[in-house]
């Protein structure tokens, strides 16, 4: 009951603080907005699993925003500002009421994160007058804002197995939706005449985005989460099912045709090899498995360069390379701090030649090239070593974990990362949720694991 009281009074407190800043108001329409946030703060104070899984939900649908004037921010991004507001607010609670207060531990890589934002805001000082509202505004978000929302936030809130587990569910039926998505762009292509699995249209809107990469960035995150699934399933039948959506999800992320996508797919499975199915690798190997991997494997690499210099993907290709070309000239300029932070798509806005060619303006291909243009290298250092640092945390307690019901969730954790990890050295999204929500979700399931561990609740398996 004291509990109960303590969760009404902090309801009635914000209520009349609502209440009060409502009358300050002469738009009813704020004042309905108001309330909702409202709403939304007061239930994932009490529930906040609710938000966390609606985020496994959304998180990939970055293109679904809400526009309002000037203002446009994904419906993940709201959902998750709104979350972290009622975290902060129960937080302040605790501590003032209980005495329980946050610790670094609860804030996994600060200290490279922190060196990065530093980094960052000294950046600045290179930055061009005109962009500079914009540079500081990007040093809020995206920057801190992917690290609080997305990595800090599920870390804190996910407290058990059991939510963890219906995170990993959300995700994998979110795949098997993609998949239906793939399937059906491969049976109506949108482009005539080309058929790849790709993002398509729903009511006229493209939730997520319009580009194959898109799609295969997720399957990336999403395939080893189908992994955990059929590893920690006892039920033969739903241990089948889940193996047939991993394999229907490893084939549309083929049909992608994103070359990223294969080398990042290629790098998972050498991490899965590397650490669980070396030695039955060896048990098998023979002179009879090389010559039809090779066999396999040659076509796949020459399939690979016909597709790279032919047609739409060589524009692409030549795109990728001048977006390379601009950032090491960026660099050059400025090689300790960068030229500003977030200012590589400014930059390339006013590059006449690159918007006649290619009309839309890209961000840096591949995290490297992106904090080496905007942040030189000293920036690119503190994001790499934060990066390293998530993998080796991974690494570290999956051996701790080794032989126990819990190597195949901090091994599936690993491979995501990882996968995440590789395709972001091609890739655009090394700031969104659609790669860190996953790695917070991995980051929680490495601490929950501990815990377990060390609380005494394993048994050994897999020896």
């Amino acid at each position: 009951m004291p509990i109960l009281k303590n969760k009404i009074w902090l309801a009635a407190f914000l209520v009349a603080c609502f209440i009060c800043f409502g009358f300050t108001l002469n738009n009813s329409w704020y004042a309905l907005i108001g309330l909702i946030f409202l709403v939304l703060i007061l239930l994932f104070i009490f529930y906040p699993m609710i938000g966390i899984y609606i985020m496994a939900f959304l998180f990939p649908f970055t293109y679904l925003q809400l526009v309002y004037q000037d203002i446009n921010i994904p419906y993940v991004d709201l959902l998750a500002l709104i979350l972290f507001c009622a975290w902060v607010i129960k937080t302040i609670y605790l501590a003032a009421a209980k005495n329980k207060l946050l610790s670094a531990a609860d804030f996994p890589g600060w200290q490279w994160m922190t060196l990065f934002v530093f980094i960052c805001v000294l950046s600045l000082m290179n930055v061009d007058r005109d962009f500079l509202d914009f540079a500081v505004k990007y040093i809020f978000r995206p920057i801190i804002f992917f690290y609080l929302m997305y990595l800090v936030l599920p870390f804190n809130l996910i407290k058990n197995l059991k939510q963890l587990d219906i995170i990993y569910k959300i995700m994998y039926v979110l795949g098997l939706g993609l998949v239906a998505m793939g399937v059906w762009a491969l049976i109506f292509p949108p482009v005539v005449g080309f058929r790849q699995a790709m993002p398509i249209s729903l009511g006229g809107i493209y939730p997520l985005g319009t580009n194959h990469n898109q799609l295969a960035e997720i399957l990336i995150s999403i395939i080893p989460i189908g992994l955990i699934l059929y590893w920690k399933e006892k039920d033969i039948v739903m241990k089948n099912l889940y193996l047939i959506g991993l394999i229907l999800m490893i084939a549309i992320q083929l049909l992608t045709l994103s070359r990223a996508g294969w080398i990042a797919l290629a790098v998972e499975f050498m991490v899965l090899f590397v650490f669980r199915f070396r030695r039955e690798f060896k048990k098998l190997i023979s002179p009879l498995v090389i010559y039809l991997s090779v066999l396999l494997i040659l076509p796949a690499v020459y399939f690979m360069y016909k597709l790279t210099i032919t047609g739409l993907t060589l524009s692409a290709t030549l795109n990728r390379l001048k977006l390379i070309d601009v950032s090491l000239m960026l660099f050059k300029q400025h090689p300790l701090l960068g030229s500003g932070i977030g200012v590589f798509t400014q930059i390339m806005s006013q590059v006449k030649w690159y918007l006649i060619e290619y009309g839309e303006v890209l961000d840096a291909h591949g995290f490297v090239f992106k904090t080496l243009a905007e942040t030189g290298l000293i920036g690119t250092f503190c994001f790499g070593f934060l990066l390293f640092y998530l993998v080796y945390s991974l690494y570290k307690g999956f051996r701790e974990a080794a032989y126990t019901q819990y190597s195949w969730l901090v091994l599936g954790s690993l491979t995501m990362v990882i996968g995440s990890l590789t395709f972001q050295l091609f890739g655009t999204s090394y700031y969104l949720a659609t790669v860190w929500f996953p790695i917070g979700v991995a980051m929680a399931t490495l601490k929950l694991s501990r815990e377990y561990l060390k609380a005494g609740k394993s048994r050994i398996v897999n020896r």
